[in-house]
């Protein structure tokens, strides 16, 4: 029984809703799994003919991850990832909005009619609900139980609620062996000492709890197992925090790369995550590898970088994404570590692009209180000032907690409140997602679209005929990426000339391959001769799923 039929009818009317009013609460505004889950069902339930809902994988959790295709299964498309960071939950809520609107905009309906859109909203709905629970915190990893510290008991050390505020934040405990200090013009904020500076560190740094386990070390093993963000092949780091057991060990993961891997049709991948190649575009460029030897070869290793080929692409939809979305500048991108964004593109050779959905923005100067240049704590003083002065409950002062102590001092408990810097208030969600919308309806538009133009026939002889055709890319991004090209994922555009039984071919091959149309017009012009009787006709296949099929029949006449 669909989730929807199980909610009651005041319910159902605040999940329809997508509430993003007035906000009391962070959590306003944003769906739990179940919400989220009914949200989905209610709008392919409204539109059927556009909508669809299936379940790609499972989580530890027993939790489903929906992908959501808009329009028919069989045209070239764009691929939207979402929710694989836990505390990112803004990503998901914009994903689910772009459903939304997508289904009920009617010039969209005429553009999914030629394309389509497939949406994984959640990727990682066990790390997720942290975000909703009594006890709020930054949870990373899906419900895999793990023995982190390797002590042959799962999940047995993680945070707790020191000061009772209901968040998990950090705690700083002062040690001669510390390596942190306050900030002198921010002392609110911690930064590591520099010891080239003669600075010496004052205090430990720690994820606000206990020592559960009596081993001396404090939350080194917290309810979840996998980041999804990190389970990716792409620069896969073993034995590293919640990396996973090893690349794909997630159903989660591998239910996208099995998606992907069975979707030929999926042109261009977004992903609504950690890492951004659209504030700041890739730079594709030549990289020496092992020994010297290039990368991307067996001897060379693999590639750290896009090839320079696709530098042109990825700075044009850079420019749109800012010129659309009005955002100049942005925080830096996480590490491309085990990620679906790089993987998509390395892997899969997909043109790919990420953004980091939300963060605050740029605080206003304050000249009674200048920082060090440079300034190691930049992108982190920015988010506090800015914070301080549009949503101070996002930062927790440092207090001390009574009757708690750390090797027999003090502990304090402070810090950026769990979400703070990656999730906005839940009022401003609709027009986030707007603005994401307007960048996700021009990358539609921009996906390959082959055709065939200039058809003509020739007799040159008794039953001989010559037929030249143009193959046209008349879509803004190439037919394939230039890594697509060398990895031949997805696949290349095919030219197939297609005879009757009566027919032969005297010249030209009968099927080849186009390496890369260029984007904007690029082309490439074939010829056969065909022996057949007069008037009898062949067929001109071309095309690929991503980029587009065109069928012309040709009639074997002097023209």
């Amino acid at each position: 029984m669909p989730l929807i039929r199980s909610l009651g009818a005041a319910t159902l009317l605040a999940v329809l809703a997508l509430p993003s009013g007035a906000q009391g609460r962070p959590t306003d505004g944003y769906h739990t799994n179940a919400r989220l889950t009914a949200v989905l069902d209610s709008i392919a339930r409204s539109k059927p003919a556009l909508v669809n809902v299936s379940v790609l994988a499972t989580s530890p959790g027993r939790r489903p991850v929906h992908v959501v295709r808009l329009g028919a299964d069989d045209k070239p498309a764009v691929l939207i990832l979402a929710g694989a960071y836990g505390p990112q939950v803004s990503s998901s809520e914009v994903a689910l909005r772009l459903v939304r609107d997508l289904a009920r905009d009617a010039a969209t309906a005429q553009l999914l009619a030629q394309r389509t859109v497939y949406v994984v909203p959640r990727l990682n709905p066990d790390a997720t609900e942290a975000y909703f629970g009594a006890l709020r915190w930054e949870r990373k990893g899906n419900d895999t139980k793990f023995d982190d510290d390797r002590d042959m008991a799962d999940d047995e050390d993680g945070p707790d609620d020191l000061n009772g505020d209901g968040i998990i934040t950090m705690m700083r405990v002062k040690a001669t062996d510390g390596e942190w200090i306050a900030d002198a013009t921010d002392p609110a904020l911690m930064r590591r000492a520099d010891a080239s500076k003669g600075e010496r560190g004052m205090y430990r740094l720690l994820v606000e709890g206990r020592d559960n386990d009596a081993d001396g070390e404090y939350n080194e093993d917290a309810v979840g197992g996998t980041d999804i963000s990190r389970n990716f092949a792409n620069n896969f780091r073993f034995f590293s925090d919640n990396s996973g057991l090893h690349p794909f060990s997630a159903e989660e993961a591998r239910g996208v790369a099995e998606f992907v891997s069975t979707h030929d049709n999926i042109a261009a991948v977004y992903v609504l995550g950690m890492q951004d190649n659209l504030i700041k575009a890739w730079e594709g460029r030549t990289v020496p590898g092992i020994g010297g030897n290039p990368q991307g070869t067996s001897a060379g290793g693999p590639l750290t970088a896009s090839l320079p080929a696709d530098n042109t692409w990825f700075n044009a939809m850079s420019a749109d994404f800012k010129r659309i979305t009005r955002w100049s500048e942005g925080p830096a991108s996480a590490a491309e570590v085990g990620d679906p964004l790089s993987w998509s593109y390395f892997h899969m050779g997909r043109f790919a692009f990420g953004s980091r959905v939300w963060w605050p923005g740029k605080a206003a100067a304050d000249s009674t209180r200048r920082a060090p240049t440079p300034d190691p704590l930049a992108a982190e003083r920015n988010d506090y000032r800015w914070l301080k002065a549009n949503n101070p409950s996002a930062f927790v002062e440092w207090q001390a907690v009574q009757g708690f102590t750390i090797d027999g001092q003090p502990v304090e408990v402070g810090g950026f409140a769990p979400g703070a810097t990656l999730n906005p208030p839940g009022s401003e969600l609709d027009s986030l997602a707007a603005r994401h919308g307007g960048f996700v309806r021009k990358l539609v538009e921009s996906l390959p679209n082959v055709s065939v133009k200039d058809i003509s026939v020739t007799e040159v002889g008794p039953r001989v005929y010559r037929i030249r055709a143009t193959v046209v890319n008349d879509g803004f991004l190439p037919s394939n990426s230039a890594l697509g090209v060398r990895s031949r994922l997805p696949q290349r555009v095919r030219v197939e000339m297609a005879l009757g039984r009566d027919q032969q071919l005297s010249g030209g091959r009968r099927m080849q391959y186009v390496n890369a149309l260029r984007g904007s017009g690029g082309n490439e012009s074939f010829e056969w001769l065909v022996v057949g009787a007069p008037n009898s006709t062949v067929t001109l296949n071309v095309g690929s799923p991503h980029a587009g099929l065109s069928t012309q029949t040709i009639t074997l006449r002097a023209r």
